[in-house]
């Protein structure tokens, strides 16, 4: 995780520089300068423990800092005279220049393990006259002199750099320690009988035997397990797809592969080992001559088995000519992307998982069938294949459990109430190391998003939206100059998708984007504890030991998942919690009331993350604004006391970093008990705000917007009052992409009356534009604003709860870039 650490830190860098104003980018340069050396490939030929310690040491270093950076920058802001704002950036200067210090020398000592150096010294003592050289400048000259000097260091340690760059980044530290022999796993793969997907096999075998006379590439895509190799070798040893090929060839690819190795294995497999001397003393070039010539004899069918990457594809695919006889290459892979890249044209298949009945079909295969058992444990067996849910290798190894265990009801019985952590429970067992490879074989940037599905309770819907906001709250999202944190958060759910270590649960009616995702339980069991052995989430359930889970959970920037069905016990849960350093508090509760919960939170000081959706406040709480690391906050709040409605203090505005701000009633009460949120003026200088959601709201002092409290970050407004859509509101909203008016009918009507719609032509970047109407009431029609005045960039309009005018719909497919509208 140092590489995610130090992006994060980078992300926090950047954030002090726009909140503060103060120039940063020396330091944010070298720290990218650090990342592009660990993320280069190359051979590790030093010890893997060691490499990992100090990349533990690097993580560390790196998030502590963040916590500091945002204290420093807090007092740069609240600074009173240009005097002491100048000593407060000195001492963000000054501890941003010994954290880089301290990770550089860091780094030093871990390239010197990672190329085998015997005298790391070497590589530290530059550094190390480095610090001297800046404390001697920063006593004599002071600031100054200071950043004059931090400019010739910087200039010394990219020169450094510049010579080092011949040394290049591993494969993970970790992934590299975890082999598997591809034999291992696809001799179990191989021994699985198929099962269903009778259709799936009969339209492969007419993609593979019919068609043009071009080569073409089919494609089997899915994750780990869901049986692609048992398909492809039922394909490969079919009577009638045997008929069909001259040729026949399948060599395994898997995740470490040797170019030498494939070819010898594919040329094996057409000539058998009558010429294996003679091909041992060829060199690679060679051998893809011969095994392009012995190809080009006749129509051939070649299954290539469980590829990884595209640059494997690109390896070998010169090897396979078209020789337009209508030969076919097979594929099977964990990653959509590598099969569209090696695609001739055709779509990849997705393999599905098995339904109920192929999966009760697997288990009675392999375990009744064998044996005579009672009627009473088919009951059982039918329980154990729906909670394997649909996923083959798990079935398989469930099957071998349940026939150690024999005939002993009670034990089955216990597999049944536990089989996702029962597959999971032994390290060795060939489910977990298979599925464990997708997960080593994720980049680094990707690892912390695959991780954060652990918080999310089983079985939960997870909504693409909230997921965005939470990865770019913790920090995960790798850098990217050219796309906003949203892009790069949708493409890394992507490539989660596309590795099949997620799945798409809902996608939008519109236009196809993933609207929500899941796991199945087998990957989530993964995840859950990949990431409990790097202390990465601490997830605390009703049935579990609450005291020796938290008392596990020491080291900074635990994340907290707390999945009960009473608040109380999730005020017990938090009190026995003994790090108050923790990042994150997710809360999955069924019972809403928040007794005492408020007082539990009061000691962690550094949150970043701070879901509190599912429970009910019966105000806001005062304390929040003290938590100025804050960079997502959702509450659910009501109002007891006050009938005009739910006080948002001015001092919000001190969560200065934070992306994400949501205010909503809670649901269960009705409009009638239902309280307005009143929001500060203030509220405009949060200048970091990203995504701002409410439910019915007032602006307080809306006249006395000052133009420099202008929210250029903000991409998304949902909630807002229809009264406020006013030119001195919009203008503070020059980059707003998303935007939801809703608000009661009267409120329409006098935004009708003041025509404050004609405002929206200042929303030049809004693409997607909603009306929402609550508690309506013999509505009477909305009058829409001129074609002129709609944002000209909209593509997407939606009216809920409304009433139009038949003209206005006319009126409305003029808009030049409209794609979508919806009416309910």
């Amino acid at each position: 995780m140092a590489i995610v650490a130090i992006n994060s830190l980078m992300i926090t860098i950047q954030q002090s520089m726009q909140v503060t104003g103060c120039n940063l980018q020396s330091f944010y340069e070298k720290l990218e300068s650090l990342i592009a050396i660990m993320e280069k490939p190359c051979s590790i030929i030093g010890d893997l423990e060691a490499l990992a310690s100090l990349e533990v040491k690097i993580a560390g270093v790196a998030y502590r800092a963040e916590d500091e950076i945002d204290s420093k920058s807090i007092e740069v802001i609240r600074a009173k005279t240009d005097t002491l704002r100048g000593k407060a950036f000195w001492k963000l200067c000054c501890f941003l220049e010994q954290v880089v210090e301290h990770i550089d020398s860091i780094m030093k000592e871990w390239m010197a393990i990672r190329d085998g150096c015997s005298n790391i010294k070497e590589y530290m003592i530059v550094s190390e006259s480095s610090k001297s050289f800046l404390a001697k400048s920063k006593m004599r000259q002071g600031l100054a002199f200071w950043k004059r000097a931090v400019g010739h260091i910087d200039s010394m340690i990219n020169n450094r750099m510049m010579k080092q760059s011949m040394y290049t980044k591993s494969k993970d530290v970790e992934g590299q320690n975890l082999t598997l022999a591809s034999t291992s796993r696809h001799s179990l793969e191989h021994e699985n009988m198929m099962v269903g997907h009778e259709n799936e096999f009969e339209m492969m075998q007419d993609q593979l035997t019919r068609g043009a006379s071009d080569l073409e590439i089919v494609s089997i895509v899915g994750m780990g397990g869901l049986g692609k190799t048992t398909l492809a070798n039922k394909i490969f040893c079919d009577p009638f797809v045997m008929s069909c090929f001259d040729i026949r060839a399948k060599v395994t690819i898997s995740q470490e592969y040797c170019v030498r190795n494939v070819l010898l294995y594919l040329l094996y497999s057409v000539r058998g080992k009558t010429d294996a001397q003679t091909y041992v003393e060829q060199n690679d070039g060679e051998l893809a001559d011969q095994l392009q010539k012995l190809l080009k004899r006749g129509r051939y069918l070649v299954v290539i088995d469980d590829i990884w990457t595209k640059g494997a594809w690109d390896d070998i695919k010169l090897c396979f000519p078209d020789c337009n006889c209508r030969s076919r290459i097979l594929m099977t892979t964990r990653n959509m992307e590598v099969a569209e890249y090696a695609s001739s044209g055709r779509p990849p298949y997705q393999m599905r998982l098995m339904n109920f009945d192929e999966s009760w079909s697997l288990l009675y295969e392999k375990v009744f069938a064998k044996d005579c058992f009672p009627p009473e444990f088919d009951e059982v067996g039918k329980q154990i294949a729906l909670k394997c849910k649909g996923l083959p290798l798990t079935i398989v190894v469930i099957a071998g459990l349940l026939s150690k265990i024999g005939k002993a009801l009670d034990e089955w019985k216990s597999v049944a109430a536990n089989v996702s952590s029962v597959v999971s429970t032994d390290l060795d067992v060939q489910c977990m190391r298979v599925l464990t490879l997708s997960y080593h074989h994720l980049p680094h940037h990707l690892r912390a998003c695959f991780l954060y599905f652990a918080l999310f309770p089983e079985d939960k819907l997870i909504f693409v939206n909230k997921l965005v906001k939470l990865w770019a709250a913790e920090g995960f999202l790798k850098v990217d100059k050219t796309k906003s944190m949203e892009q790069v958060a949708k493409q890394s759910l992507k490539d989660l998708v596309d590795r099949s270590l997620v799945f798409i649960q809902r996608v939008s009616s519109f236009d196809g984007k993933i609207k929500a995702c899941g796991m199945h339980d087998v990957i989530r069991e993964l995840c859950l504890r990949e990431a409990r052995k790097i202390n990465f989430v601490n997830v605390m359930m009703d049935n579990q030991n609450p005291t020796k889970q938290a008392r596990h959970f020491s080291t900074k920037r635990v994340r907290i998942s707390i999945q009960s069905k009473q608040s109380k016990i999730v005020v017990n849960r938090l009190s026995m919690v003994h790090n108050n350093d923790s990042c994150s508090i997710l809360l999955f509760v069924d019972d809403p009331s928040s007794s005492r919960m408020m007082q539990a939170l009061k000691r962690f000081k550094v949150l970043r993350v701070l879901d509190l959706a599912l429970l009910t406040l019966n105000a806001f709480p005062s304390c929040i604004v003290e938590l100025f690391h804050l960079r997502y906050l959702a509450l659910s709040v009501y109002s007891s006391t006050n009938d005009r409605g739910i006080d948002i203090p001015p001092s919000i505005a001190s969560l200065q970093y934070l992306q994400t701000l949501i205010l909503k009633s809670p649901t269960s009460l009705t409009w009638k008990y239902s309280r307005p949120f009143i929001l500060p003026s203030e509220i405009f200088k949060m200048s970091q705000l990203r995504h701002l959601s409410l439910d019915w709201n007032y602006l307080k002092q809306h006249e006395s917007l000052e133009r420099s409290w202008l929210l250029r970050n903000l991409q998304c407004l949902s909630g807002w009052n229809p009264l406020y859509c006013t030119s001195s509101v919009f203008r503070l909203l020059p980059n707003v992409k998303k935007l939801q008016i809703y608000g009661i009918q009267e409120y329409y009507i006098r935004s009708n009356k003041d025509k404050v719609f004609h405002n929206l032509c200042y929303l030049d970047q809004l693409k997607e534009l909603k009306f929402k109407t609550k508690k309506m009431v013999n509505a009477t029609p909305m009058f829409l604003p001129p074609l002129g005045t709609f944002p000209k960039n909209l593509k997407k309009l939606a009216f809920t709860g409304t009433r139009l005018h038949w003209e206005d719909l006319e009126l409305l497919g003029k808009l030049p870039k409209l794609e979508g509208l919806k009416l309910g």
